[in-house]
């Protein structure tokens, strides 16, 4: 009797263990989800509401929704089902996005929708997903959509996201021309505290080609072009960092030319971006997208804001050109640029947005500017407009109060 007693008292203890581990996995996961997509929607310029919840211990099932705060006529759907274990969930749904109240992957493509899953671990809160994109060969009214699929994959933690992908070649074949485009590669980690006060995220694309054809135009091909940057919203300013690349450009199967663009945007005042962001949000929460404010509704808009789209100067931003260089057979050109541009922003909350579109008040801001850019193998047509002797292979330009000299003589103010 003693050994029946205890027998049942342990499969009430496990089972009750089990059960409270199964309950806890569920909540836990609800309370994740919901965090999560809190901090994503704090982060971007979307609306992100779970619809049709239905929780369990064992099996959940939802729809998340994100539509843009701005109308712009389309809004992204994923219905799932989640299975709760005692240290993971798994998920999985399809993805379904609408456009001006049809069906992308129904009403106009002939396609099989995207089909993700996703595991969410129990304690930890780490994430796993993976999205992936089927084939598709459709009529799109006059043209004809092909592409081979591709994939999206996505982990970390809320604070800490990573994305990455690879989009299949794919074209569009129409009357009057052809696009293709090669295989995309792109990838993005997105950083936060936990206040989410200071980000930061790094971003990069890979793309193999693209060739544009149309009838009676030349071919224009473009070949292993790619973007690195960070952007980062720390305590005292925002930086952007980014790299642009182009291995070659080629009209009509001739090579054209190939560059490298490096740069960065520093010291724009860290609090008056927060300062924005939050009147911006206070602003699209009234509703009004702001493509269909009037003229009269924008310029209010424009004023509201101009506190603090002013303070954003207050630091004296700088653009610094790492290097331009571009190389070219065709044009005989093989230049490089280099230097830094910096708006003097002391007194920059005495400025005003208003009447930009006169001279006056257009000067009041270009004043404002100084720098100086080292300009290497000047092409012979830029050294003829300026009026320097055709042996010139370096320019000196200094803009001081935004007048601009090159090599020591005066140019027309720019504007």
């Amino acid at each position: 009797m003693r050994k029946g007693l205890l027998a049942v008292t342990a499969v009430v203890l496990v089972g009750g263990g089990y059960v409270a581990a199964q309950v806890y996995s569920s909540e836990r996961f609800d309370d994740e989800l919901t965090r999560g997509l809190k901090s994503l929607e704090e982060s971007d310029d979307v609306t992100i509401e779970r619809q049709n919840i239905k929780q369990g211990w064992f099996t959940s099932s939802g729809e998340i929704v994100i539509t843009p705060k701005l109308d712009e006529g389309w809004n992204l759907s994923l219905p799932y089902s989640a299975r709760h274990g005692l240290s993971s969930t798994r998920l999985s749904g399809e993805l379904e996005l609408a456009m001006s109240d049809q069906a992308l992957f129904a009403d106009k493509l002939e396609a099989a929708p995207p089909r993700w899953h996703a595991e969410i671990e129990t304690l930890s809160g780490n994430f796993t997903g993976r999205l992936d994109l089927a084939a598709i060969d459709s009529q799109v009214t006059d043209s004809r959509l092909i592409s081979e699929g591709g994939f999206l994959t996505l982990e970390g933690q809320p604070d800490d996201v990573r994305l990455a992908g690879e989009i299949s070649p794919w074209e569009l074949r129409g009357e009057e021309g052809d696009l293709k485009v090669g295989r995309l590669t792109l990838s993005s980690r997105y950083q936060q505290d936990e206040t989410g006060q200071e980000r930061d995220q790094q971003a990069s694309f890979a793309l193999d080609s693209l060739m544009m054809a149309r009838d009676y135009n030349p071919t224009v091909e473009l070949a292993d072009l790619s973007y690195q940057g960070d952007l980062s919203l720390g305590a005292e300013e925002l930086q952007l960092d980014g790299t642009l690349k182009l291995g070659e450009a080629r009209v009509d199967d001739e090579p054209l030319l190939s560059g490298e663009l490096a740069f960065s945007l520093s010291h724009i005042n860290a609090e008056a971006v927060r300062t924005l962001e939050a009147a911006i949000d206070d602003e699209t929460a009234r509703g009004t997208p702001i493509e269909e404010l009037s003229d009269a509704e924008f310029s209010a808009l424009l004023e509201r804001l101009e506190p603090q789209l002013l303070a954003l100067f207050v630091d004296s931003p700088t653009l610094t050109l790492d290097h331009l260089a571009v190389q070219s057979d065709m044009l005989s050109m093989d230049t490089e640029l280099s230097g830094e541009l910096t708006f003097d922003g002391e007194g920059a909350e005495n400025l005003s947005l208003e009447d930009l579109g006169q001279t006056k008040q257009r000067l009041r801001w270009v004043r404002r500017l100084n720098g100086q850019f080292d300009w290497q193998g000047v092409p012979p047509m830029a050294v003829m407009q300026l009026g320097l002797p055709m042996t010139t292979e370096r320019l000196n330009i200094l803009i001081e109060n935004g007048r601009p000299t090159v090599n020591g003589r005066p140019l027309p103010p720019l504007l």
